[in-house]
C-alpha cells in the first residue's frame, strides 16, 4: 500500500511539472567539493571521520514562469573514512547516484526527494557496508517515505537532511 501511495505522488508530482514547450532552459553546473564530518563519540569508546571527495553535474529545471520546479544531480563520490583513536582509514566508495529534488513552484518549498543508485559502499576484508537502491523522502521532513534496497545510513537520518546523522552507520566496520 505504502509504494502505491508512493508511486502516485511520484507520478502526482511528475504530472504537475511537467514542462511545457515554453519553460526556461535548465541551467546547468559542475561543482567539486570536498567536506569532512566528524563525530569524536560516534562509536563510544572511538569516533568516525568522514572524508568526502565529491563532484555534482547539476541541471536546475524552471516552469513557464521562470519558477524552480526540480533539481536532478548525478553525484559521484571517493571518499575515506576513519577510526578517529585507532587511526584505521578505509575507502568509502566509489559512489555513484542521482538525486532528483522536487521544488513547489508556487512556494519555493522542497516537497520530494529521490535517490537512486549507490550512496555510500565500505569494504573490509570479507565484510561490506553498503547504502544503495531506491528511497523517497518527503522534502519537508527529511522522513523516509519509502525505499528499495539497504539504506544503513539514509535510516540513521530518517527525519533530517543532516549527513552527520550518519556517522554511527560506520562504527561496525571501523570497529578496532
Amino acid at each position: 500500500m505504502r509504494r502505491v501511495l508512493v508511486l502516485g505522488l511520484v507520478a502526482g508530482v511528475a504530472a504537475a511539472l511537467a514542462v511545457p514547450a515554453l519553460a526556461h532552459p535548465p541551467v546547468r553546473i559542475n561543482v567539486s567539493q570536498q567536506a569532512s564530518l566528524v563525530n569524536p563519540t560516534a562509536c563510544g569508546s572511538y569516533g568516525v571521520r568522514w572524508n568526502i571527495n565529491l563532484t555534482v553535474e547539476q541541471a536546475t529545471y524552471f516552469d513557464d514562469q521562470g519558477r524552480r520546479t526540480h533539481v536532478i544531480a548525478h553525484i559521484k563520490e571517493n571518499n575515506t573514512v576513519v577510526n578517529t583513536v585507532t587511526g584505521l582509514t578505509l575507502q568509502e566508495g566509489p559512489d555513484d547516484f542521482v538525486q532528483t529534488t522536487y521544488f513547489n513552484p508556487e512556494t519555493g518549498l522542497r516537497t520530494l526527494v529521490y535517490i537512486r543508485g549507490v550512496s555510500a559502499i565500505v569494504r573490509r576484508g570479507d565484510e561490506v557496508l553498503v547504502d544503495k537502491g531506491k528511497i523517497w523522502i518527503d522534502g519537508q521532513t527529511g522522513r523516509i517515505i519509502d525505499s528499495i534496497g539497504p539504506h544503513p545510513l539514509r535510516e540513521l537520518m530518517d527525519g533530517s537532511f543532516n549527513t552527520a546523522l550518519a556517522l554511527p552507520g560506520f562504527c561496525n566496520i571501523l570497529r578496532p
